[in-house]
């Protein structure tokens, strides 16, 4: 080795050290440029020494790949029904909160029940519960469901079939009229589910509206309570179209509620007589004789008095002045 060659190799070792002690910034980019520059090598090994290793083994058979692909069919189909089932516990469970954030402030008394028996011919039309006699239920009592702060109805009991059982009467059937109005409006109707529902969920009409009437579709209907047998404030369902006419107008009515899933609803029982005051003592005339006395002089009937007797008393007459 010459005295030139000695010098240099000196130098370039010495700049090496240099470099490593005193520039780890530098060494640090030469080790980047390095790693980059074989990566290539390195992932062409790696495929190299895998498919040397697989020389040795046995490709598996199309039976095994077949019990592979149901294995893993399986797998699948039981997480999709996991995902169903949890989507149906998620449902049931929103549920179940609306209604007790409804119970909480009614003051209503409420009996729950559940739909057990559908029949496909009248599906829009009637839907039998698993309350009866025994849990207070009634002809005509109304049948709602919690939603939130709000109820929506769902129909009436026209049947009790026993102590554990009664027939709804849908508020989809044309036979389930209700007296309603439209919200924030002075306007009311009846309410009723056209004839012949068959095939799909139908659509209500709310008929007997002034020809005057004004509902932009969107605005909510109402039970008004009027007729008595259905609590005010209900809710029903929501305008779809309003036709006037000559006379009156009639709207379309999409329903509140999915009749195609009724499931769990609450019945309305009527009140308990115990809870109602007590009657006062009649009083007895002068005379003695009662009122239930067929020997006693009956008072002379004013002219508004009606002589059918389950029906609606008509207002009595005013007295007049002598």
């Amino acid at each position: 080795m010459t005295r030139v060659n000695a010098v240099f190799l000196v130098a370039f070792v010495g700049v090496l050290i240099w470099i490593t002690l005193f520039q780890p910034e530098a060494v640090a980019k030469i080790q980047r440029g390095a790693m980059v520059a074989l990566r290539p090598l390195v992932k062409g090994s790696g495929a190299i020494e895998s498919a040397v290793a697989d020389l040795g083994t046995t490709p598996p058979s199309y039976e095994e790949l077949r019990e592979r692909l149901a294995e893993a069919e399986l797998e699948r189909d039981r997480l999709r029904l996991e995902v169903v089932q949890l989507d149906e516990l998620l449902s049931e469970n929103n549920e179940l909160r609306r209604a007790l954030q409804y119970l909480e402030k009614s003051p209503l008394s409420l009996a729950p029940a559940r739909v057990i028996s559908r029949r496909p011919a009248q599906w829009y039309n009637t839907a039998i519960i698993d309350k009866g006699s025994d849990d207070g239920v009634a002809v005509d009592s109304p049948v709602i469901v919690p939603l939130g702060d709000e109820a929506a109805l769902v129909g009436k009991v026209s049947d009790v079939l026993g102590p554990r059982s009664a027939v709804v009467l849908l508020l989809t059937d044309e036979k389930c009229q209700v007296s309603a109005k439209l919200e924030n409006s002075p306007e009311q109707g009846i309410l009723s589910g056209p004839r012949g529902a068959l095939g799909t969920q139908p659509e209500l009409k709310l008929r007997y509206l002034s020809k005057d009437a004004v509902a932009p579709g969107g605005t909510r209907v109402f039970s008004s309570g009027a007729g008595e047998l259905f609590p005010a404030k209900l809710l029903l369902g929501e305008i779809l179209t309003l036709t006037p006419g000559v006379i009156d107008a009639e709207a379309t009515v999409a329903p509140a509620l999915n009749f195609d899933d009724l499931r769990d609803v609450f019945v309305i029982l009527p009140p308990d007589p115990a809870d109602e005051p007590a009657a006062l003592p009649r009083a007895v005339p002068a005379g003695g004789a009662d009122e239930g006395d067929a020997s006693a002089p009956k008072p002379a009937r004013n002219q508004g008095e009606s002589d059918a007797g389950e029906g609606e008393a008509l207002p009595p007459n005013p007295i007049q002045r002598p």
